[in-house]
């Protein structure tokens, strides 16, 4: 019995080590992401779509513009551990103001950067 929760542990030390080396580069990146500003004034309607490539953070969204302003953000693909309350604070921050400069979410800094890219990449093509 001893054995088995030996080799449990081993395993669960190898996992928790892995992840961390893996996801420490992505978060870095993540962390330095600078997100343009956009002209919301200047928008043309339709919807358009734009991705963010980020490892873990990687999401992909939907944003329609109508009457030359965003009216809504669908995310395609999300990050690879969501947070719906996140995910949907940040639709709703941007959508409320106009502008992708929203406050950054608290212990969340990485995904909110990589959405705001998500989206400021779909809105390049909406200028």
């Amino acid at each position: 019995m001893l054995r088995v929760v030996m080799w449990i542990v081993a395993g669960l030390v190898i996992l928790f080590v892995g992840t961390a080396l893996l996801d420490a580069p992505g978060r870095k990146a993540g962390e330095r992401l600078q997100v343009g500003k956009v002209d919301f004034s200047k928008l043309k309607d339709g919807v358009y779509e734009g991705q963010h490539k980020g490892g873990r953070w990687s999401n992909k969204v939907r944003v329609a513009v109508a009457s030359g302003k965003v009216t809504g953000i669908e995310v395609v693909r999300d990050v690879w551990l969501p947070k719906p309350e996140l995910t949907k604070q940040v639709v709703s921050d941007v959508i409320a103001s106009q502008s992708l400069e929203v406050d950054i979410v608290s212990g969340a800094t990485v995904t909110t950067r990589a959405y705001l890219k998500a989206m400021e990449n779909a809105l390049t093509d909406a200028r």
